[in-house]
Formats: C-alpha cells, structure tokens, sequence
C-alpha cells in the first residue's frame, strides 16, 4: 500500500536521527569534555556520568518507537545542541563547536519533522490504520511549547549538578522541585503526540483531547467531502489556531461533537456538518482519505 511505501521513507529520516545519536560520543564527546576540563572534579564527573546515561536512555528510546520516546528524542536531541554550545563557552576549539552543533542542530530538525512523529505515533497503531498526528496550536509554539521543553530537561539535570558543587540544601530542593517539574512537563509534551487524526477501516477518527472530549468516528458512508478548507469556511474550526493548510472534512449528515470543558459532567454537545482540522501532513491525507475511497 502506498501509505506503507511512505511509512518506509519516513524510517530514512527516523534512522538517521538513531546512527547520529549512536556516534555522539565520538563527535561531540571531545567537545563537551573540552568544556568540562576546567570544573571541579566532583562537578565533572556528576556530568560526564549523567551525559553517559542520559546518552544510553535515548539511544534505547529512539529504537523503541512509541509517543513516549518521540517526547524524549525531542527533548534529548535539541538539549545536545545547547550542550555543544555551552562546551564552546570554555577551551573548546569553536571551529569544531559550530560544526558538531550544526550538524546536531540539523539531526534536531529532523527529529521535529512530521515523516519522524509519524514514525513513532504509527508504532502503537492497531491493525489496518494509520495515524498522522495533528498540528499543535500556534500559541503553543510561539513560546509556551519550546519554554516547556527547556524547563523539563532543566529540572531533570540542575539538581544533581547542584549537589555536585556541593551545595546541599539547595541542591536537594531542586532535585525535588525539578523531578516534579520534569514529570509534570514529560506529561504535557507526551499529550501532545496523542492528537491524531486516524485512518481506520471504517472510516476516519478524530483524537483530539484539545478539541473533543470523546474521539469521533466519521464512518465510511458517511463522509461526503475531505479537503483543503476554502477561506471563510463555516466549519466547526477543531484546528486549535494550527498554522499551514487546514483541511475540511464533510459529511451527509450531522457530526455530533462534545467540546472539552472544565467542569466536569457538564458539556454542551454542537452539530456541525463539516469541521476544520489540521493534520501534520495534509497531502497525506488527503492521499489517504483517496486510497481509502473516502471520497
């Protein structure tokens, strides 16, 4: 099927992220260890044995496919590049900085890309279906999604740094702090790789926590119309302010939907005949939504 041919295609781009990470060592290892050559013993050591362990935890995530690991890979990966440009901060040859941290920098692209999380997201997938993930909100990524990510790997690694020089007390309380901190980020961020929008064979899924309180099965027969949204579309909007193509999937009858609210066994259902989504690969969807003879 054309959808698995893709899916082969799209391991390229997972397998390159997994063999960069796998050589780090031998890359960026003389550059972080050029960085840490000037700290304290204790300080120095407590790094190079949490890079050593952090380094072993993502390249076993990054082999076990799942949305969980896609969070860590995408926390893990970026973090590599901040350390590289830290390293070049002390006696570290600044030539050789800039190269590992572009080519890192580059493997971070990758690892953020749609073909990637689709990878990863497809891992759990059940059977004959297949799962694109759906964009997040542009909020979100105008500052809140990439602070986030830089507060979970920041409370993960601060507190042992900080009983490593020796402060104790405060060293305790941000480990502490920080643990709980990097749970409540990992959760946040992990939420986010289960927005779907699934192709099954029965029809199409929406699994959107964000924008529906229950997952939403338009079966087969009754989707009518899916694509580009024309502008001023008086779809129900589920895209959650995505930016890039919006699609509109329409049917011939009305779609029951329960929108999320804050109290609890309180929520108004709306009718709607067509909504607004955001997929990470609307061509693909399309392409699916065609193959499937959706439409």
């Amino acid at each position: 099927m054309g959808w698995v041919r893709g899916l082969g295609g799209d391991r390229v781009w997972v397998w390159a992220v997994r063999v960069w990470w796998a050589a780090l060592p031998f890359t960026a290892g003389p550059v972080l260890a050029d960085g840490l050559h000037d700290a304290s013993a204790a300080w120095r050591s407590t790094a190079s044995v949490g890079l050593w362990v952090l380094w072993g935890g993502v390249l076993v995530g990054s082999l076990l496919a799942h949305p969980a690991t896609l969070v860590l890979v995408r926390l893990a990966v970026p973090s590599a590049v901040a350390a590289v440009v830290w390293a070049g901060l002390g006696d570290a040859d600044w030539g050789e900085v800039a190269l590992v941290a572009a080519i890192t920098g580059a493997m971070a692209a990758v690892c953020l890309s749609s073909p990637v999380g689709q990878v990863f997201v497809n891992a759990i997938s059940y059977g004959d279906e297949v799962r694109l993930l759906l964009r997040p909100p542009t909020v979100l990524l105008a500052g809140p999604l990439p602070a986030a990510a830089a507060i979970t790997v920041g409370g993960l690694v601060s507190g042992p740094l900080v009983l490593a020089a020796e402060r104790w007390v405060l060293g305790a309380l941000i480990t502490v702090v920080g643990g709980a901190v990097t749970v409540l980020g990992g959760r946040s961020l992990y939420a986010l790789t289960r927005r779907w929008l699934v192709f099954v064979p029965a029809g199409v899924v929406l699994h959107d926590h964000l924008a529906v309180q229950d997952p939403v099965l338009l079966r087969r027969r009754v989707v009518s119309a899916f694509g580009p949204a024309e502008q001023g579309s008086g779809a129900f909007d589920l895209s959650q302010g995505a930016t890039g193509l919006i699609l509109e999937l329409a049917a011939n009858q009305p779609i029951t939907l329960t929108p999320p609210t804050r109290r609890r066994n309180q929520a108004d259902e709306v009718q709607t005949s067509a909504v607004l989504i955001a997929p990470s690969r609307p061509g693909q969807a399309v392409a699916l939504a065609l193959q499937r003879q959706l439409i």
